[in-house]
């Protein structure tokens, strides 16, 4: 009697760093996005003083806190993303780059996150107390001697991510386009007034704009045969 067996479906097992560069390449790629929507959204600002400030973040409620929670959020997912970017360089160009500048990144990103609730306390006293007082509240809040260490990783975070765009590009994950544009929208950013919210908007999230283009890398690493 002839015995005839039915060998099983092998299961398809999906490695761990495929997930990774999937899960990474996805958060990079919203990172940029979310920016632009907390920009968009973000209340007209008149001008780049305290009072202009506090009295735009004062008259819409709803469209301060939308814009903070954006802003929020794509800093939390890009700071998660960028864990991956050290992983898509292969050999030793641009390694160190990139690894430094990642790190001074998420650093800066992680910490940002959290100051966006400035956003909400400086919205209350503007809708609170007059004009004149909210203004002065706020200058001196930020004018604490221990608040600068915290909110000085600003700058960290800019380097970082030059650093990063360079490492990458030296690598050939990127292309020298990817510093290039960062170097404009930098500029773009100390030139372009606050009150062009649009305007404003694309240049502050060009800023970010080659991380989607690294979370698409990313992402198509995992359609690559395996040692590719």
């Amino acid at each position: 009697m002839d015995i005839t067996t039915t060998a099983a479906p092998a299961k398809t097992f999906v490695p761990t760093t495929t997930i990774l560069y999937r899960i990474a390449g996805g958060l990079l790629i919203a990172g940029p996005i979310l920016t632009f929507a907390g920009m968009l959204t973000a209340p007209e600002q008149t001008a780049d003083t305290t009072e202009a400030y506090v009295e735009s973040l004062a008259r819409d409620s709803d469209l301060t806190q939308i814009s903070a929670l954006f802003l929020h959020y794509s800093n939390m997912t890009m700071a998660l993303g960028l864990i991956v970017a050290p992983l898509l360089v292969r050999g030793v160009r641009g390694r160190l780059l990139t690894l430094a500048g990642m790190l001074a990144a998420v650093l800066t990103m992680l910490n940002i996150s959290g100051a966006v609730k400035d956003d909400w306390w400086r919205m209350v006293i503007g809708q609170t107390v007059p004009l004149d007082v909210a203004v002065r509240i706020s200058d001196t809040v930020d004018a604490q001697t221990l608040l600068s260490p915290w909110r000085d990783t600003g700058m960290i975070g800019f380097l970082g991510l030059l650093l990063l765009y360079i490492g990458l590009a030296r690598s050939g994950v990127l292309g020298w386009w990817a510093p290039a544009v960062y170097g404009v929208a930098l500029v773009g950013m100390f030139t372009v007034p606050v009150s062009l919210t649009v305007a404003y908007g694309l240049v502050f999230t060009a800023l970010f704009a080659p991380l989607a283009v690294l979370g698409l890398r990313a992402v198509n690493r995992t359609r690559r045969p395996a040692g590719a």
